[in-house]
């Protein structure tokens, strides 16, 4: 029988990897023009938080503890940031920013937890 810890491993980085590839994408594609142009303070947030969060997933590939709660710090800030700006009433908003890094975070930080080596 096979490690759970390396199929959850692998599963957050999956996972992470595409929340940070759709991201990326979707900054790229709509966000370069406003970033410019604009003067909106919680699109530069966001951005912020956005690049946080991709590092954080980086760095969770050789130190999965550390790296999945940087991650999950950012992904609730995340929804924090969309609660704050939006209310209650952007609760899709708040899970579509908040859980893509904080369910990666978890499983990183669930994997990293007892010290075992990140070569899982």
């Amino acid at each position: 029988m096979t490690n759970p810890k390396r199929y959850i491993n692998w599963l957050a980085r999956i996972l992470g990897g595409v929340a940070v590839l759709f991201f990326g994408i979707f900054v790229i594609g709509e966000g370069i023009r406003e970033l410019k142009d604009s003067q909106d303070f919680q699109f530069r947030s966001m951005l912020l938080l956005l690049a946080f969060a991709s590092f954080a997933y980086v760095f969770a590939w050789w130190k999965p503890k550390e790296g999945g709660i940087a991650m999950a710090i950012a992904g609730a800030v995340m929804g924090l940031d969309m609660l704050y700006h939006g209310g209650m009433k952007d609760l899709a908003a708040i899970l579509i920013y908040s859980l893509p890094f904080l369910l990666p975070g978890l499983m990183f930080w669930w994997v990293g937890r007892n010290g075992e080596p990140s070569g899982i």
